[in-house]
């Protein structure tokens, strides 16, 4: 678990429809505080899914680096 021992809640989420491009677009900040994760697909609930797996994937990433370092 991470240090704070406090849940980590994806922030800043953006879902948009870009009619130039006809896709969804879903955006969030970084669980790391780098630059926003963004995520584009065909459908609305699939742009939500993958942006949701890739915060996850990212902040387990980042309790990797911290473990590494200890």
């Amino acid at each position: 678990m991470r240090e704070e021992e406090q849940p980590v809640v994806m922030t800043g989420i953006d879902v948009q429809f870009d009619a130039a491009g006809g896709r969804w677009v879903a955006a969030c900040d970084d669980p790391g505080g780098d630059a926003r994760l963004v995520v584009a697909a065909e459908t609305r609930a699939r742009a939500e899914r993958l942006l949701d797996e890739r915060w996850r994937a990212r902040l387990e990433g980042l309790d990797r680096e911290a473990e590494e370092e200890r």
